[in-house]
């Protein structure tokens, strides 16, 4: 469960020009109200097809979601206007070419590291290799092109008032890319990237459960459901 505010941006802009650190804002649609202005600081970067770059982000027909037009209200209630955290999916969608061996043994490289790190051993980490070898082979005799993440626009983050997901199409955003690319990061930094990813999901759905968990003693619970 996620603040999924898509149909209430209004336009934003987000930047990952300093390594390990997405900073910006973004302007969101409220019935009856002016709109929400949040800035961010968040840690971490966007994926590999547009990392060290500038999104500029538009929205020509918001609305107000999950708001009955008789009665007063917005979706973006509670939504902090400071969205401190850490960054998880970011992606423009872009792919960054077609599937190469060359391409399927870094990410291989990057899963050994992730296994390592979880202790897999034995018949478990034969099978995985087994299982991401065939998965991939398939993927080069396709002629697929690979998504670092997905095929389309998505932004991802976490913060006090939990995660928030933006799917947008397209023609919603528009990327600035810097006069020189970054540094291509190493197979031990994307693992450590994804690893980064995993923590903060896993320390949101904790935070839900124990939340919710509390709300069952009849205690307040604190978490904020967005969708």
């Amino acid at each position: 469960m996620a603040w999924r505010p898509n149909e209430n941006l209004l336009d934003g802009e987000l930047s990952n020009r300093i390594p390990g650190k997405v900073t910006g804002w973004m302007r969101f649609f409220r019935r009856r109200k002016q709109p929400l202005r949040v800035a961010f600081d968040l840690a971490g970067d966007f994926h590999e097809d547009i990392r060290g770059c500038d999104i500029v982000l538009k929205n020509d027909v918001p609305t107000d979601k999950n708001i009955s037009l008789e009665r007063d209200g917005t979706y973006m209630e509670g939504f902090d206007p400071m969205q401190r955290g850490t960054v998880g999916d970011m992606t423009a969608g872009f792919p960054l070419g077609p599937w190469t061996e060359a391409l399927a043994e870094r990410l291989k490289t990057q899963l050994e590291i992730n296994w390592q790190e979880n202790g897999l051993t034995g018949t478990e980490l034969e099978e995985r290799r087994r299982d991401v070898a065939a998965s991939y082979a398939a993927k080069i005799a396709a002629g697929e092109l690979y998504y670092p993440y997905v095929a389309y626009p998505y932004f991802e983050w976490y913060s006090d008032n939990g995660r928030v997901v933006l799917e947008l199409d397209p023609s919603n955003i528009t990327v600035i890319r810097p006069g020189t690319p970054p540094t291509e990061k190493s197979p031990q930094e994307l693992a450590e990237d994804r690893k980064n990813r995993a923590k903060s999901f896993g320390n949101f759905m904790r935070g839900m459960v124990e939340s919710l968990r509390k709300g069952k003693n009849g205690k307040v619970s604190g978490i904020v459901i967005g969708e």
